[in-house]
């Protein structure tokens, strides 16, 4: 079997002197109310208490919420044989309360529409000063962000977080965080993709993964790219630097590299001098060092960790 050496560098840490105590999860009960006739932003849902219950992370079809099947369900997707709602076999199927569609991953209960999630939240006096992200890791579909009546946009990802820029404005104490959530097809990319078609259960309402809010540092690592060249035998890393004091700075960014498995040597570090405009900056660090290349007998991975320093 023939070898295909490449440099494998895996960018599995940055860090900007976080703690543990800088993440703010919101798992648990959210207050919520389903808005099948979308009037929820015209009558301000977001500034009034919602009178539901539901469990984040979670979907409301896992926690039976929503409409029994029916012959009229308005399901994503293409039918393309009508047998099943015309063969006499079929017939004790398309019965109410007895409904077996064949086409569909079906559901006990559907709903596709406006959603809106609702609870409390207690931001610590730590945070006082600090750039604050909220972070959802995968909800579906569009979702929209108020903090306390104050809009922070909307984001239509499918396949990646939604993550929100909330700023260094929030002040410790309590705060009412509401999300709309619209799982309908908000972008037409097609009622037969799989990402939100019924035929694989692909749509359905709320946000599932991680949920929570992150405190930074007002300046932090933004983004951060590894080039690794085994022609070269180089590994460049490129990344931005956030900046929410818009004023402008400098400070050291510290890399520091080791080889992953047991008993790797202590990791060597290098210093390199940054700055920062006022929106932000640019950074780019060549990591010195011997790296062997990686291959399925010899899969040798290498870890970098890069801690921004003011």
């Amino acid at each position: 079997m023939k070898k295909i050496p490449c440099l494998l560098v895996a960018f599995l840490a940055v860090s900007s002197a976080w703690a543990a105590a800088d993440i703010l999860s919101l798992d648990g009960e959210w207050r919520f109310e389903l808005d099948r006739k979308g009037v929820g932003i015209e009558q301000r849902w977001f500034a009034r208490k919602l009178p539901g219950r539901v469990r984040l992370p979670g979907t409301l079809t896992g926690q039976g919420i929503g409409d029994e099947i029916s012959l009229d369900t308005p399901w994503i997707g293409t039918i393309v044989d009508k047998s099943f709602f015309t063969a006499p076999e079929y017939e004790k199927y398309r019965q109410p309360g007895q409904i077996k569609v064949p086409f569909w991953l079906q559901p006990d209960k559907y709903y596709a529409g406006n959603a809106w999630y609702q609870r409390d939240v207690d931001i610590p006096e730590e945070w006082r000063g600090k750039r604050v992200r909220l972070s959802f890791e995968r909800a579906h579909w569009e979702t929209r962000v108020w903090i306390d009546g104050k809009s922070y946009g909307s984001n239509t990802a499918l396949a990646t977080p939604h993550e929100y820029e909330i700023g260094t404005t929030l002040l410790p104490g309590k705060h009412v965080l509401t999300v709309r959530v619209d799982n309908r097809l908000v972008v037409d990319v097609g009622e037969n993709s799989h990402s939100v078609s019924d035929h694989t259960q692909g749509n359905w309402n709320g946000v599932v993964g991680r949920m929570e809010l992150v405190a930074t540092p007002p300046v932090w690592i933004d983004d951060l790219q590894v080039f690794a060249s085994e022609r070269d035998k180089s590994v460049v890393v490129k990344g931005r630097i956030g900046n929410a004091t818009r004023q402008p700075g400098r400070g050291e960014v510290v890399f520091s590299t080791r080889r992953v498995e047991p008993g790797s040597p202590v990791p060597s570090s290098i210093n390199v001098a940054v700055t920062w405009a006022p929106g932000g900056g640019e950074l780019q660090a060549e990591i010195p060092g011997e790296f062997e290349t990686w291959d399925e007998f010899n899969p040798v991975l290498y870890e970098i960790t890069a801690t921004l320093l003011d």
